[in-house]
């Protein structure tokens, strides 16, 4: 019997994925991959920066995430907290708010990471 999945509760979105590749299922399996190896990298990466109080390498791993949570579907989910700390990082200001934006981020992926090793 086939398990039902509600979509709605789900962090991760394969749409924009599944378009891009016009059904392939193993390059949607191939970028699922990518995004696994990744993204643990990007958020570690955003941490450190955070830690040290760098707003360039803040900046910088910000910019790169948001162009690479789209193709899950987590821009629905976090551009708008990815959009802000990339702004903060910019002006090189309030790394305190730059941090509580982060913890969502990092929740979030980590979410979509547990889920896409499901698919």
């Amino acid at each position: 019997m086939l398990e039902t999945v509600d979509n709605s509760k789900k962090t991760v979105n394969l749409d924009y994925l599944t378009d891009l590749s016009k059904g392939n299922a193993k390059f949607v399996s191939e970028m699922i991959k990518i995004f696994l190896t990744e993204n643990p990298e990007e958020i570690k990466a955003l941490e450190k920066g955070i830690e040290e109080g760098n707003f360039d390498a803040v900046k910088a791993t910000a910019h790169k995430l948001r162009s690479t949570i789209p193709f899950v579907g987590l821009d629905k989910v976090i551009e708008k907290e990815v959009a802000e700390v990339e702004a903060l990082a910019t002006e090189k200001v309030n790394m305190a708010e730059i941090k509580v934006l982060f913890l969502k981020i990092k929740k979030a992926c980590e979410l979509a990471c547990s889920e896409l090793q499901l698919v």
